[in-house]
């Protein structure tokens, strides 16, 4: 009790809380908290290593200062924090032990549960109320056995002293009989329950007014019938308790938790500590004991783990428990040769979406709804996790197989169709499923997992709203699309990304008056990769920021080199294909203006184009941010029209410059007259609104007839020339040629564009 209590009992010094984290940042924080939470009486010591608070430890042990709390991290850098509270343990078995994590393991928890006495875990990062609660908690628990502890030494002292007057003096009788009523008062005063019981046949002779609370029954009911104290106690633990005596007896002292029935049903926890008391001799002369009511602390330790292997939001179970579950499983697969499981991993569709638009409040919301209709999908036996953010898992305990599974993905599929209710909100959502079934081959549960998800990619591949069972040549393709990941990291760096070139031409003159830049990758082992595979990837992993930086700027450094080769192509226009994420980069105008000035190049001979899905995604942004591409006279064109959303009301919205039809259209027009329609109003719609109009994909002579017919001004695609590399670009600026001239092999004549049957040219790219 040295400095906690002075010799009139008043408190002087409330002792010492020690900090450990390897954090200096967190050490600092915690300890400000640490200083708003509890009340004054108490210093607080930091330590950044289990080395340097051992040494702290030494130091307090030689002051005799007292050490009511240790708040630890568990990843130090010489050893674990569960290890440094164990040992600790050793030397300070009433002191309070509270662990901090960011990573909850269900061995670490119960090994520091179990040899370090653990008070309380919490995650990292903590909620400032939730640490003060259980600081207080764990404070006031100290001091309360530090009283007990003092007030049993009071005891052992006063009992000595009256029995010593009893032998020697008579006289005493009264301070004897003083002293027992103090005692007598101490004990009824106790929370805890004070019990004594003789060596001959284990009865009980004394129990103080606490077993009345703690138990439910009066102490008359114990001291009359013997078997109630066995009777009480409850049936999964009464085994514990039926030798309890002997093993007291053979032992000397004992400890021993267990669970009781109050006559009310409930069920509390007990924790009995029982001494064998001789005489002088040594011989048994009787059993004392005290019983503790440690209900909450086993609450409290159910929550902790409750907590570490539960998702907070949904209450369902966690990555932690649901890999433990599937670790399971495939150990039993391994020992029952008919046993079969699936893993569903479940991701659901356009909830980012949902959150971004309702709020986060919404969202969370929503996926408590789903957790409930996923259960509602599913057998009891059946465990249905949430992963994070809006990724489900759902393990299939003991089904006959695959068959059973994809009835599962079904049936959640069709439960989705309908619209959720969130507040005032009708929300509809669909998922994407994978499936993966058992397999003798999986050994760990990581793979099992791995192999869900990317089926689950697949899944999302084919469409969404769809499920797909894992085969092994998804993996295969899925380590083949990691290395082509790599590759591509390196692929601007090793110089393997190169420009090509299409000619958009006049259709009323023949003549070039702009270049779609696009880019292609000379694969060092693959050779030459297309757009179409490499794009997506780049879109998927945030690369295609930097290869839209490098396709820009190289496109301006070439343009402003031919510019000053051939004087004949001074005024040619590059149009560069612009990503959505370079249009949200912070940065993207800065970009522009050092592109701009590293090439020389003048705004207006650059074209950027973009899509209608990248407009509408950011509406007002993006307004704003093609503004000031006008300012610096950079033309504004909008590729696909017509495949999007062709709402007329953005057009008039957006500083646009050209519509360019989508090849889609030009493909079928000669055969559909409601895509021929489609192309008519395109080309009269960006004439009234003052804009040029550019037909991709012309592929043959009855297509560029057609469309002059139409009025459309502008033109590209395979009847004129394929994408090229730079040095057949040059040639043909060099040659200064009609590219609707008829001498060209590649190229055709206005005169006779009336009179030819459609020739396709077969697109080799």
């Amino acid at each position: 009790m040295a400095g906690i209590f002075d010799s009139g009992g008043k408190t002087v010094n409330k002792g010492t809380i020690i900090c450990i984290d390897d954090d200096r940042l967190i050490l600092n924080s915690l300890r400000d908290q640490l200083h708003r939470i509890i009340e004054s009486g108490y210093d607080i010591e930091v330590a950044e290593s289990g080395g340097e608070a051992l040494e702290v430890f030494a130091e307090l042990a030689a002051e005799k200062t007292t050490i009511p709390l240790v708040i630890c991290d568990q990843n130090l850098p010489d050893m674990g924090g569960d290890a440094l509270l164990s040992y600790l343990q050793l030397q300070y078995p009433n002191t309070r032990k509270i662990l901090l994590t960011g990573d909850a393991n269900l061995e670490m928890v119960i090994r520091a549960i179990n040899s370090a006495n653990l008070y309380r875990y919490i995650a990292k990062p903590w909620d400032e109320t939730d640490l003060g609660l259980t600081v207080k908690a764990a404070l006031q628990s100290y001091l309360q056995d530090e009283q007990l502890l003092e007030q049993n030494r009071t005891l052992r002292t006063v009992n000595a002293k009256l029995q010593a007057e009893i032998a020697g003096r008579h006289q005493v009788q009264e301070r004897l009989q003083a002293s027992e009523h103090r005692l007598e008062n101490i004990l009824n005063s106790l929370d805890d329950v004070v019990w004594s019981a003789t060596i001959e046949n284990y009865q009980l002779v004394y129990l103080n007014p606490a077993a009345e609370t703690v138990h439910g029954y009066s102490v008359s009911s114990f001291l009359s019938n013997p078997d109630l104290w066995l009777d009480v106690v409850h049936p999964m633990d009464r085994h514990q308790m039926l030798h309890f005596f002997d093993q007291l007896l053979a032992a000397g002292h004992l400890y021993i938790e267990y669970r009781i029935l109050r006559p009310d049903g409930e069920i509390r926890w007990l924790k009995n500590r029982g001494n064998v008391i001789v005489d002088e001799q040594g011989t048994p002369i009787r059993f004392d004991g005290i019983i503790y009511d440690i209900t909450e602390q086993k609450r409290a330790q159910a929550q902790l783990l409750h907590d570490a292997f539960h998702d907070e939001l949904t209450g369902l179970p966690n990555r932690n428990l649901i890999m433990e579950r599937i670790a399971q499983s495939l150990k039993r697969q391994h020992r029952v040769s008919e046993y079969q499981f699936a893993l569903l991993f479940v991701d659901l569709d356009r909830f980012k979406i949902i959150n971004d638009s309702l709020g986060h409040t919404v969202g969370d919301q929503l996926l408590v709804a789903i957790a409930h209709l996923l259960e509602n999908c599913v057998r009891a036996s059946d465990t249905v996790a949430r992963l994070g953010g809006d990724e489900f898992t759902i393990l299939l305990d003991g089904i006959q197989g695959i068959e059973d599974a994809t009835q599962v993905a079904d049936r959640i599929l069709e439960s989705l169709k309908s619209p959720f209710l969130v507040g005032e909100h009708s929300v509809f959502t669909g998922s994407s499923i994978g499936i993966a079934y058992n397999n003798e081959h999986y050994t760990d549960a990581t793979f099992l997992l791995r192999d869900a998800d990317i089926a689950m990619y697949r899944a999302k591949a084919l469409g969404k709203g769809c499920f797909v069972v894992f085969s092994p040549e998804m993996h295969a393709q899925t380590l083949s699309l990691l290395k082509l990941e790599r590759d591509l990291r390196s692929a601007v760096e090793q110089q393997e990304l190169m420009l090509y070139y299409q000619p958009i031409i006049s259709l009323r003159t023949g003549q070039l008056t702009d270049v779609e830049v696009l880019v292609r990758w000379q694969h060092p082992e693959r050779g030459l990769v297309m757009p179409s595979e490499f794009i997506p990837l780049a879109e998927d992993t945030g690369l295609i920021i930097d290869i839209g930086r490098w396709v820009l700027q190289e496109a301006c450094l070439q343009l402003k080199a031919l510019h000053q080769k051939f004087p004949t192509a001074s005024d040619l226009r590059f149009s560069v294909n612009l990503a959505s994420e370079q249009l949200q980069e912070p940065n993207f105008i800065a970009d522009i203006d050092r592109i701009l000035a590293l090439a020389g190049l003048d705004g207006r001979y650059l074209k950027l184009e973009l899509t209608e899905s990248m407009l509408m995604a950011h509406e007002e942004k993006h307004i704003q941010t093609l503004q000031q591409l006008r300012d610096r006279n950079i033309k504004i064109s909008l590729d696909d029209f017509g495949t999007g959303y062709s709402s007329l009301s953005y057009l008039y919205r957006f500083p646009l410059d050209t519509l360019k039809i989508d090849q889609s259209f030009i493909s079928r027009m000669m055969a559909e007259t409601k895509d021929a329609e489609i192309v008519s109003t395109i080309i009269s719609l960006a004439r009234t609104l003052n804009m040029d109009v550019i037909a991709e994909g012309i592929e043959t002579e009855a297509e560029a007839s057609h469309l002059i017919t139409l009025g459309c001004e502008h033109g590209q695609g395979y009847l004129f020339s394929p994408p090229m590399r730079q040095n057949k670009l040059e040639e043909s600026l060099k040659e200064e040629k009609n590219w609707l001239d008829r001498s060209n092999p590649a190229s055709i004549s206005v005169v006779s564009l009336n009179h030819q049957s459609p020739q396709p040219i077969i697109d080799n790219r």
